[in-house]
């Protein structure tokens, strides 16, 4: 591990019964404390899996994570007793789900949610648990506090149950926040105003954030890193600025085409033509080489992530794109 990584994630490969190729395949990536690392791609590409097994939260079956390495703060999440994770998770490790409704039990009032994850990480008693639960609910900025401490999930917005949910995910002030598309059910004032709530709180604790997500907008605004993931692998990783400002994954030029600007129109948006493969029916090498302009004979082999220079990696044959052909793969629609 190196020396300030806090999560190193190496080689992460899940298997699902009855499918031949793995469905995520030898992703890898390191995160240190404080830093933001956004996992972008399309649904179904793998990323709330990857999330899913650092947390421990896989269904087995019929998923297997069948190798791979992920040391938290030098442990590895992915071999360690169910016990140890059970201490881990939730306390030095936690997680905001996509749709609080079915994240949050319907049964328990928010503070009793709350107040449950405090007390069997901190040790405290109730009214300490039920204290800090309300001082949380503060925090997130959720109106009325004191109220909504007793009220149930659906007697709140789906702006304050998200809240609510950040609120227990960083109620034992955890090193690591898994957020899996945090936004996605909510309009988009109320998810400016949770994005900009959530890197506020980041930097108030320092905690490191692995935010999953297929919104651009949302990876320009959060992102210190980034990793494009297609067909379950990562195509691309470096910084946010790097991959904005100069892709050169086929797939991730075709990403940042598509995104609408706030400009005056020159034409239509473009998108990637086809879909993605089936598990069952992905190519051999690389996986976007069906929907890729550029594919070769090359690439029937599986391309290694690359080394660009400054840490920006690409799992092209074709790269480093030159000047001329990224331009001019836009205008053929990918």
């Amino acid at each position: 591990m190196t020396a300030t990584a806090l999560l190193e994630l190496e080689g992460l490969t899940i298997a699902l019964k009855g499918v031949d190729q793995p469905i995520v395949d030898n992703v890898g990536f390191t995160l240190a404390r404080g830093e933001t690392l956004c996992i972008v791609g399309e649904s179904g590409c793998g990323k709330s899996l990857t999330s899913l097994a650092l947390m421990g939260l896989l269904q087995t079956p019929p998923l297997t994570v069948t190798r791979g390495m992920a040391r938290f703060a030098g442990e590895d999440l992915l071999a360690m007793p169910a016990a140890r994770l059970r201490q881990i998770r939730g306390g030095r490790m936690a997680m905001i789900f996509q749709e609080p409704m079915t994240s949050l039990n319907p049964g328990l009032r928010i503070g009793e949610q709350i107040a449950e994850s405090v007390r069997r990480h901190k040790g405290v008693g109730q009214a300490e648990a039920r204290a800090r639960a309300l001082e949380m609910l503060r925090r997130v900025r959720i109106p009325a506090p004191e109220k909504r401490l007793d009220e149930y999930p659906h007697q709140l917005s789906g702006g304050m149950r998200q809240r609510a949910m950040i609120a227990m995910a960083l109620a034992n002030d955890p090193e690591l926040l898994i957020a899996d598309e945090p936004t996605t059910a909510l309009d988009v004032t109320i998810q400016a105003q949770i994005l900009k709530l959530m890197k506020s709180l980041q930097q108030e604790t320092g905690a490191a954030m692995v935010l999953i997500t297929h919104d651009l907008g949302v990876v320009a605004e959060m992102a210190d890193k980034v990793a494009v993931m297609y067909g379950g692998r990562i195509i691309e990783t470096g910084t946010a600025e790097q991959v904005f400002t100069d892709p050169q994954h086929p797939y991730t030029i075709g990403l940042m085409s598509s995104m609408p600007s706030l400009g005056a129109r020159s034409g239509r948006l473009v998108t990637v033509p086809g879909t993605v493969p089936q598990p069952t029916a992905m190519p051999p090498g690389c996986r976007f080489s069906t929907r890729c302009p550029f594919a070769t004979g090359a690439c029937a082999t599986v391309p290694p992530l690359t080394d660009l220079g400054a840490g920006h990696r690409v799992a092209c044959a074709h790269a480093p794109l030159t000047a001329t052909e990224a331009p001019a793969m836009r205008s053929t629609g990918t």
